[in-house]
């Protein structure tokens, strides 16, 4: 019998230990970090095990990863949801264009003098650590420090509405791909794109910041390679 996840969490934030709003937070966590493999079953006595909790809290938040798209129902469960190409393609489409738009922000922010400059050098900071996560062939820490940095990009943004939405996009991406760390030039091409991105924003220049944004991801959408591929 398929169990239905029909519970909501409520919208506001609940910090208690053990609340779905905590579980949910965690499940987000390990979507992000490309913990779960597309197809892989997640059942609520396993997850309530394991993060040592009842299984209602497991329930509300298996709920709203559904309403996210980030699972799918399955018997007994839900499934880590696996993006067929033509969802990958749409999908980079629009981070192309929320990453431009929030790196064009940051750069105004820059421009403004609301940026401070322990901000930027927090940015180069972060494309180093994703040169040499992907120097060192490590396709889990390229994809965590990539989204390390692009999240610190998002948060330069100021604009938290932004910010939610890219969050979101960068879920559905994270669980079904992965660097394309095969290609030799790839590293020296992921530096270079990211470097142009912040050097964009540290001249506060938005339309360069943009357009390097742009191009970033176009690039990495051509690279696209599916985990179970």
């Amino acid at each position: 019998m398929q169990t239905a996840y029909t519970d909501r969490v409520p919208s506001s934030p609940d910090p208690r230990p053990g609340s779905a709003q905590a579980v949910y937070a965690e499940l987000r966590r390990r979507f992000a970090a490309g913990e779960y493999a597309p197809g892989q079953r997640l059942t609520e006595a396993v997850l309530a095990a394991e993060l040592s909790v009842s299984r209602t809290p497991v329930r509300q938040a298996l709920g709203r990863l559904l309403t996210d798209g980030l699972v799918v129902p399955a018997a007994r469960g839900v499934a880590v949801a696996a993006l067929t190409g033509a969802e990958a393609g749409h999908l980079f489409v629009l981070r192309g264009r929320l990453e431009a738009l929030a790196a064009e922000l940051a750069a105004t922010r820059q421009k403004e003098g609301r940026l401070a400059p322990a901000e930027i050098d927090a940015l180069d900071e972060a494309v180093d650590r994703v040169e040499a996560a992907v120097r060192a062939h490590d396709a889990r820490a390229s994809a965590q420090a990539n989204l390390a940095l692009h999240r610190a990009i998002g948060a330069a943004a100021g604009n938290p509405f932004l910010e939610d939405a890219l969050h979101r996009v960068w879920d559905r991406i994270a669980v079904t791909t992965v660097a394309n760390l095969d290609d030799p030039h790839w590293a020296d091409a992921i530096t270079e794109q990211h470097r142009a991105i912040i050097a964009g924003i540290r001249a506060g220049d938005p339309q360069a910041a943009g357009e390097a944004a742009l191009a970033h991801i176009q690039a990495a959408g051509r690279a696209y390679r599916p985990l179970d591929h």
